[in-house]
C-alpha cells in the first residue's frame, strides 16, 4: 500500500503493476483475460451477507458489560471485528468480482486496496488467534500469569500487537490481487508472463508457516490440558464441554491450516483449480465459521443473542457459572469453578 501512497494513488505508476500498456480499457481486460463465474459469485455474495448478519449480534453480546470486562471477550471482539471486515473482502467483494469475471486490471485501484486490506486482516486474525489460545492456555494452567498480562487495560495493550502486525502487512508488503481466471487472490497480477517470483510476499509465507502452525500446536496443547483436567472429574457436563472444546478447536485449526498451506503453496507452484477453490473456501471459512460456532456451541453468546431477539426470556442465576468453549478461535470465560 505504501507504493500506492508514494505514487499518489496511481496504480499504473507502480513497477510491474502497470495495466495501461497491454489493452486500452479495463473492459478489454475483463473480456480477454477474465472468466465470469456468476453461480460461484452469487454463492460467495450470499455467504458473505449471511455471515455478516450472524456476526453482528454476536459482537453486540461480546460488548455487553458483563462480557467485555473479561480479557477473552476483548480478544474475541477484536477477532470478530477483523473477521467481519475480512468477509467483506474474501466473500462479498470476491463474489461481485466473480460475477463480473474481473481480473486485476479490470479494477486495478479497487483490487489493489481491497487485496492489501484482505491480506492485513488475515495476518492480523492469525496473530489474534495465537494470543487468544495463549490466553486460554494461561488461564487454565497459569492463572496468575493471566492476571499479570491480561488484567484490565493490559489486554488492550496486548491487542495493539496484532493491530500493528496487520497494518504492517497491509501497508508494507505486496497485496493480494484478484483474478476470476483462477477464482482466487494471488500476489501475481498476471500482467506479464514468467514474473511470478517478482511479486512474492515472503512475510506472508512466514506468517502462514509459523504463526498458523504455532497456533495449531497451542490448540493441541490446550485440548490436552483440558482433557487432563476433565479426567479427574466425573460429571457428564464436563465431558460434554470437553467434547465441544475439542470439536471446535479441531475445526478451526483444520480450516486455518488448510487455507494457510494452500495459499502459500499456490503462490509458488502450479496447482489444480479445485485445490485453489478449496484454499479460498478455507480462507472464507476461517473468518466465517466462528459466527456459527458462537451461535451453536458457545452458551454465553447463544443465550445473549436469544435475549437480544427475545427468543429466550432472561432469568436470574442463583450462582454465577462458567462457559467453557473454544470460540472462533477458542475462548471461554470463567467466574467460578462450575462448568456448563
Amino acid at each position: 500500500m505504501e507504493w500506492l501512497i508514494a505514487k499518489r494513488g496511481d496504480v499504473n505508476a507502480i513497477y510491474n503493476f502497470n495495466c495501461s500498456d497491454k489493452y486500452a480499457t479495463p473492459e478489454e481486460f475483463t473480456l480477454k483475460d477474465g472468466t465470469p463465474r456468476p453461480i460461484l459469485g452469487y454463492i460467495d455474495l450470499l455467504y458473505g451477507v449471511v455471515i455478516m448478519l450472524l456476526y453482528v449480534p454476536c459482537l453486540c453480546v461480546m460488548l455487553q458489560k458483563d462480557n467485555i470486562r473479561l480479557s477473552c471477550f476483548k480478544i474475541m471482539f477484536l477477532l470478530g471485528f477483523v473477521d467481519l471486515c475480512a468477509i467483506g473482502v474474501n466473500s462479498v467483494t470476491n463474489g461481485i468480482l466473480l460475477i463480473e469475471g474481473a481480473v486485476y486490471c479490470s479494477h486495478p485501484l479497487t483490487i489493489f486496496i481491497t487485496g492489501a486490506l484482505g491480506l492485513g486482516l488475515w495476518c492480523s486474525a492469525c496473530m489474534i488467534c495465537l494470543i487468544l489460545v495463549l490466553n486460554r492456555v494461561l488461564d487454565i494452567l497459569f492463572p496468575t500469569l493471566v492476571k499479570r498480562y491480561f488484567a484490565g487495560s493490559r489486554t488492550t495493550m496486548v491487542l495493539l500487537i496484532p493491530v500493528f502486525y496487520g497494518v504492517y502487512f497491509c501497508f508494507f508488503t505486496p497485496p493480494l490481487l484478484f483474478t476470476s481466471r483462477y477464482q482466487a487472490w494471488f500476489f501475481d497480477p498476471f500482467i506479464y508472463e514468467n514474473k511470478t517470483l517478482e511479486y512474492q510476499n515472503y512475510p506472508h509465507t512466514a506468517n502462514n508457516l509459523f504463526i498458523v502452525v504455532a497456533t495449531c500446536m497451542l490448540y493441541g496443547y490446550f485440548c490436552a490440558a483440558i482433557a487432563k483436567q476433565f479426567r479427574k472429574r466425573v460429571e457428564s457436563t464436563n465431558k460434554k464441554s470437553h467434547t465441544q472444546i475439542f470439536l471446535q478447536s479441531t475445526l478451526i485449526c483444520l480450516v486455518n491450516f488448510v487455507a494457510a498451506m494452500i495459499y502459500v503453496y499456490m503462490q509458488f507452484f502450479p496447482v489444480a483449480d479445485f485445490v485453489i477453490v478449496i484454499g479460498h473456501i478455507s480462507w472464507q471459512l476461517g473468518h466465517g465459521c466462528p459466527a456459527f460456532i458462537y451461535l451453536f456451541m458457545n452458551t454465553t453468546i447463544r443465550n445473549g443473542v436469544s435475549r437480544i431477539f427475545r427468543l429466550k426470556r432472561p432469568h436470574v442465576h442463583t450462582k454465577t457459572t462458567t462457559t467453557v468453549s473454544m470460540v472462533g478461535h477458542p475462548g471461554h470465560h470463567h467466574h467460578s469453578s462450575s462448568i456448563h
